[in-house]
C-alpha cells in the first residue's frame, strides 16, 4: 500500500497581532531614544513655554498623515506598508517607479534610524560609564546584535517581547513627567523663556522658519505611527484595528511628549542645557533624587532606545521582504524562515549593514532632517494625494475606513509638509533629489523589467 504524503505547507506571514498588541508596536517604535534626544535640541533653540511649540506642530503633521496611513492601510492590509499603497493608488508604470523609489529610501534609512538611535543609545551609556570612542563603538554593534537576536523568531513571540518592552517605554516617559511635576516651577519656567534675537517673537516670519526647521526633529520623534501599516499581513481585524492604532498611538504619544517637554522646561535650568547633546533625562534625574536614581532611570532608557530598534527592524524588514517578493529588490530578500515564517534574510543583512553604518558615523543630529525631509516627496506627499485620488476615480468602495473633514485633512497633510520641506535647508532637499535620481537610475537598469512582470497582474 502506497503511504500518501503531504507537501509542507508554504511559510507564510500570520494575522496574530491584535489592537492592543499593534498599538504597543506602534508606540514603541515611536518612542525610542529620539524624543531625549530632541528634548535639550529643541530647548536650545526654544527656551522655555516656547519649547513646547515645535512638540505640538509635530503632532499636527503626524496626526493628519496618520489618517492618511489609516485609510490606506485598511483598505489594503498587506505587508510592506507604503510600498503597496503607491502602487494600488497610482498603478502602472508610474506606481511601480514611486514604490521602487520608496523601496530605495527605505534601504537607506533603516540603517541610518538604526545607527541614530544607536549614537543615542552610547551618548547616554557614556553618563553610566566613560567609554572612548572605539569602546562606543563596540557598544552600537553589540546593541544592534541583541536586537537581531531577539528578532529572530516567530511573530506571536515578538509580540511577547514587545509587551515587556513597552512597560519600560509607559514607565519611563511617566516618570520623567512625574519628576519633571515635582521639580517644576512657574518662575523657573518664565526665567528659562527668553527668545534669542534670532527668533524674534511670535508675530515674525523668522520664528515660524525656525519652527518649521526644529519641526523635522520632533516629527522624527513622533515616527512609527505607520509601523502597522508595514505588518498589515499580520494584523487581526485590519480594516479596524490598523487606523485605531495609528490615531490611539499617535494622541497618547503627543500627549506624554508635550507633557514632558513642558514638565522639563520648567524643572531644567537653562544654564544646564550647554548644548544639544547634553543628557538631559539624567540630569533631571540626579537633580530630583541624587545620582543613585539617575543611574536607573539611565538604564531604563537605553532599554526603551534598545525597544525602538526593535520595533523598527522589525516593521521595514517586512518591507524589505514584500519589495523583494516582487521583484523589486534583491532576490535574497525575498525569504522567509522555513519554519519559524519571518523574513530571516532581510533582518539578517540589514542587521550587517546598520553595523557598517554604526562603523561609519558618530553624529546623530543631522541624521533627523535627512531621515524626515527626504520622505516628503517619496512617501507623504504622494501618498496624502493618493487618498484624494482615489475619490476622484471613485474608487472608495476599496476603502474601509474614511477620513473625518474630508478633503481638509489630506490638503492640511500636503501643505504642512511643504512648509517643512521649505524650511528645512537646501542640504536636505539635495540629498532628497539625488535619493530620487538614483533611484531612477537604478529602476530603469536593473528592476524595471523583473518588476514588471511580477506586479501587473496584483497591482493592476
Amino acid at each position: 500500500m502506497f503511504e500518501v504524503r503531504t507537501m509542507p505547507d508554504k511559510p507564510e506571514l500570520t494575522r496574530s497581532l491584535n489592537l492592543p498588541q499593534s498599538t504597543i508596536l506602534n508606540m514603541i517604535d515611536m518612542v525610542g531614544i529620539g524624543p531625549f534626544i530632541a528634548l535639550p535640541v529643541i530647548l536650545v533653540a526654544f527656551p522655555g513655554k516656547f519649547s513646547v511649540i515645535p512638540w505640538i506642530a509635530g503632532a499636527l503633521v503626524a496626526l493628519a498623515d496618520g489618517f492618511v496611513w489609516g485609510e490606506l492601510g485598511s483598505a489594503w492590509p498587506e505587508a510592506g506598508g507604503s510600498y503597496v499603497f503607491l502602487q494600488k493608488l497610482y498603478k502602472g508604470k508610474a506606481g511601480r517607479t514611486m514604490a521602487f523609489l520608496y523601496v530605495i529610501q527605505t534601504s537607506l534609512h533603516l540603517p541610518l534610524v538604526m545607527t541614530s538611535a544607536a549614537i543615542g543609545f552610547v551618548n547616554y551609556f557614556q553618563y553610566l560609564v566613560p567609554v572612548n570612542f572605539w569602546q562606543g563603538k563596540l557598544i552600537m554593534i553589540l546593541l544592534i546584535a541583541v536586537i537581531v537576536i531577539l528578532l529572530y523568531r516567530k511573530i506571536t513571540g515578538v509580540s511577547r517581547i514587545s509587551i515587556v518592552l513597552s512597560a519600560a517605554v509607559a514607565g519611563l516617559l511617566l516618570w520623567t513627567i512625574i519628576t519633571g511635576a515635582m521639580g517644576y516651577s512657574s518662575h523657573l519656567l518664565h526665567a528659562n523663556t527668553i527668545l534669542s534675537k534670532k527668533l524674534g517673537d511670535m508675530g515674525t516670519m523668522a520664528f515660524w522658519f525656525v519652527v518649521g526647521n526644529y519641526t523635522s526633529n520632533t516629527i522624527y520623534a513622533y515616527l512609527g505611527y505607520y509601523n502597522v501599516c508595514n505588518l498589515g499581513s499580520e494584523i487581526k481585524n485590519a480594516e479596524k484595528n490598523i487606523p485605531r492604532s495609528i490615531i490611539i498611538s499617535i494622541t497618547g504619544i503627543a500627549v506624554l511628549y508635550i507633557l514632558m517637554q513642558w514638565m522639563i522646561a520648567g524643572a531644567v535650568s537653562h544654564v544646564k542645557i550647554t548644548n544639544e547633546n547634553v543628557p538631559i533625562i539624567s540630569i533631571l534625574f540626579q537633580q530630583a533624587y541624587g545620582r543613585r536614581v539617575a543611574d536607573i532611570a539611565t538604564v531604563l532608557l537605553l532599554i526603551v532606545a534598545g525597544s525602538s530598534l526593535f520595533a523598527l527592524l522589525l516593521g521595514y524588514s517586512r518591507i524589505i521582504y514584500a519589495s523583494a517578493k516582487d521583484g523589486m529588490h534583491f532576490k535574497i530578500f525575498a525569504h522567509l524562515h522555513p519554519t519559524k515564517n519571518f523574513p530571516d534574510h532581510a533582518l539578517l543583512i540589514f542587521g550587517i549593514i546598520s553595523v557598517i553604518f554604526c562603523l561609519i558615523f558618530s553624529k546623530p543630529s543631522a541624521v533627523f532632517g535627512f531621515i524626515v525631509v527626504t520622505r516628503i516627496f517619496i512617501q507623504f506627499i504622494p501618498q496624502a494625494a493618493g487618498v484624494i485620488l482615489l475619490r476622484v476615480k471613485k474608487r472608495t468602495g476599496e476603502l474601509h475606513f474614511k477620513m473625518p473633514l474630508y478633503p481638509l485633512i489630506p490638503v492640511f497633510s500636503i501643505l504642512i509638509w511643504l512648509f517643512v520641506f521649505v524650511t528645512s535647508g537646501y542640504q536636505y532637499f539635495a540629498s532628497g533629489i539625488a535619493i530620487i535620481v538614483i533611484g531612477l537610475i537604478l529602476y530603469f537598469i536593473s528592476f524595471n523589467n523583473k518588476s514588471k512582470m511580477k506586479n501587473s497582474s496584483q497591482y493592476n
